[in-house]
């Protein structure tokens, strides 16, 4: 119907599908939650609402993030990936699901509404024309496992080290906990590949001049550099709303002091990367 809002649905417990949703996502929940409620009498109702604005936002991205390692579980099918490594990513396709409704009940104990609209046409993986499966594979596995994730778990420890609300401590473990495992993914890969990457110094060659511009992307998308200033009231922080200030010095600090260090391990020349970065346009 024209002009019709639609939006996705969140898992009850109603149907079979839903019943069966909740018994993979009970299975796969790595740790447990202690706090089931928000006491938002406890705080400034401005910061409750930037908090809910906050919790919407991940919930979207959670939700949107669902294709990203869908579409790499193809890619890795096509490089000839082992079967652990594509069950393995399989499953943090899943953990985005899960997160988005997670985060869509932070929304709701924060006062809001879980709703979610329909992305429409989903942006299919990056093919990186002119490489190897092999390679496409690579070049994503690290650009949204070692680059992106990393940064993501960086992003939640820094809140947390202010955040001091039961319950939004609670729910952030619980993305965190699996967010850990999509960075390390990244470089379980890499190790895993690492007899074949040695076999193919060209490749170790095209990796390292790809992240010149896979870290100019991430810096754009990531940085947070040029973010409006904010002063955090104490209530702000609690709640774990973060600070403007230091996104770019998490980032910054979370590329040199992990992500570059890591790739250089295996014989991907990160360092030059990140310091000679530039468009590929």
């Amino acid at each position: 119907m024209s002009g019709e809002i639609r939006e996705v649905r969140m898992p009850g417990f109603a149907t079979p599908i839903e019943k069966e949703y909740r018994a993979i996502a009970d299975a796969m929940m790595r740790c447990t939650r202690s706090v089931h409620s928000f006491d938002a009498h406890a705080y400034d109702p401005a910061s409750v609402a930037a908090a809910r604005r906050v919790w919407r936002v991940r919930m979207d991205a959670e939700y949107r993030s669902t294709s990203v390692f869908s579409g790499l579980v193809a890619q890795l099918m096509e490089a000839g990936a082992s079967l652990d490594a594509v069950a393995v990513v399989l499953r943090m396709a899943q953990d985005e699901i899960r997160h988005a409704e997670v985060c869509g009940q932070a929304v709701v104990a924060l006062g809001g509404e879980a709703r979610i609209e329909p992305p429409g046409e989903v942006a299919a993986l990056a093919r990186h024309a002119g490489c190897s499966a092999e390679e496409r594979a690579l070049r994503n596995v690290i650009y949204g496992c070692c680059l992106s994730e990393v940064v993501n778990c960086a992003r939640f420890v820094d809140v947390m080290d202010t955040m001091t609300d039961a319950y939004l401590r609670d729910v952030t473990r619980q993305l965190l906990s699996d967010e850990v495992l999509h960075g390390q993914f990244g470089f379980h890969y890499l190790e895993a590949w690492r007899p074949w990457l040695e076999a193919h110094p060209d490749v170790l060659t095209s990796l390292g001049r790809y992240l010149r511009h896979a870290f100019v992307v991430l810096e754009q998308q990531l940085s947070g550099a040029g973010a409006p200033s904010k002063t955090l009231s104490a209530d702000d922080r609690a709640l774990g709303i973060p600070d403007p200030a230091r996104l770019p010095e998490t980032f910054y600090q979370t590329v040199a002091g992990a992500i570059v260090p890591g790739l250089e391990r295996f014989g991907i020349a990160a360092d030059e990367a990140w310091r000679t970065r530039r468009s590929a346009g």
